[in-house]
């Protein structure tokens, strides 16, 4: 039976251990406890010394799960925002499911030695790893070192040789400036997202590319800093409206972060959208259950995700060739969270 289950490893001595006790890169340790002859046999002993003293052991019985036992995918996840994640996690299970694999999500809020030790305990088929951890150079060091297969969620760069699957985040973004900007809104605040994950700032830049198209000078007091989190959606909210010349539309990073906004303009008696027009992204499940239910931009989580473990599956990237960058197709959503800009009062 196929089955999903959220884990955190026991902890245990890890090949990241035993590289910071021996003095010496994971890329070496790898290198000797793998067999491999070109190292220098002083660094070896370095690094056998360093492995007894940590009592590392490699974990032959995990890596015969590869052969005899389930077929283990592991989705690597550290957002904020649970709407993100369960988008994330049922794409993952259903195509799982599908395929007759066993599902494994983490949570990665600790260090690398974590996800070392989640690989050599469970010996997975390959690994899908979602923002901001793709774009993290030591885990895919250590990947490709250790020789797992993986395919990244929407990472920074779209690089021909990584298998990747990817939406265009700062078209997107443009495309739902340039709605508002039809609307009528002139001054139109935006909530970034957090600083670590690669979509902030494109979507970022997908807002300003916008306001330069249409003749719009943007103005620094409109942006705020955010985290992809509720909380820090209303903060960022708050200060927009807090504004002596307060914004006419909020344009959030994602969902999470437009619904704290909805929250912050009738914690002031503002209607949504006659006095205020706010729009998301991601189209997550919170967009449609708030109300008004949420103008955003559709990021379809669940099937890049399904799309990345089909990856895993096929038989073509099981034997080592990479496939290219993936991308899918976005589309606005449009609810009633956004409205025609209201008419300027004359003096």
């Amino acid at each position: 039976m196929n089955h999903s289950e959220t884990r955190k490893p026991e902890q245990r001595a890890t090949m990241i251990d035993v590289a910071k006790d021996a003095g010496v890169s994971f890329k070496t340790v790898s290198r000797v406890l793998n067999g491999e002859r070109n190292v220098r046999e002083e660094t070896r002993q370095l690094v056998f010394d360093a492995a007894a003293r940590l009592n590392y052991k490699l974990n032959a019985a995990a890596r015969s799960l590869r052969v005899g036992g389930p077929q283990i995918i592991a989705l690597l996840v550290q957002n904020p925002s649970r709407s993100y994640i369960e988008s994330v996690h049922l794409g993952a299970l259903q195509r799982c499911h599908k395929s007759g694999m066993h599902l494994i999500m983490e949570e990665c809020e600790g260090g690398l030695s974590d996800i070392e030790a989640l690989i050599d305990n469970t010996s997975p088929v390959g690994l899908v790893i979602t923002p901001p951890l793709c774009d993290d150079p030591e885990l895919i060091e250590m990947l490709d070192c250790k020789k797992i297969r993986y395919v990244m969620v929407t990472p920074r760069c779209a690089d021909e040789k990584q298998a990747s699957v990817n939406i265009d985040n700062q078209i997107a973004a443009q495309e739902m400036t340039d709605h508002l900007i039809a609307l009528g809104h002139k001054r139109i605040g935006f909530i970034k997202g957090h600083p670590d994950h690669s979509a902030s700032e494109k979507r970022y830049q997908g807002y300003l590319k916008a306001l330069r198209a249409a003749q719009i000078d943007s103005d620094p007091v409109l942006v705020e800093e955010g985290e992809f989190s509720w909380t820090s959606g209303l903060t960022g909210a708050e200060k927009l409206l807090d504004l002596a010349d307060p914004p006419t539309a909020i344009f959030a990073s994602n969902d999470d972060m437009a619904a704290a906004a909805i929250a912050a303009a009738y914690r002031r008696n503002l209607h949504v959208p006659n006095d205020l027009s706010v729009v998301g992204f991601d189209n997550t499940q919170v967009a449609a259950v708030i109300s008004p239910q949420l103008t955003t931009v559709n990021q379809p989580i669940a099937d890049l995700v399904s799309e990345a473990v089909g990856l895993l599956t096929d038989q073509t990237f099981q034997s080592g060739e990479r496939s290219k960058p993936i991308f899918l197709d976005h589309h606005l959503v449009t609810r009633e969270s956004a409205g025609p800009a209201k008419a300027e009062v004359s003096a």
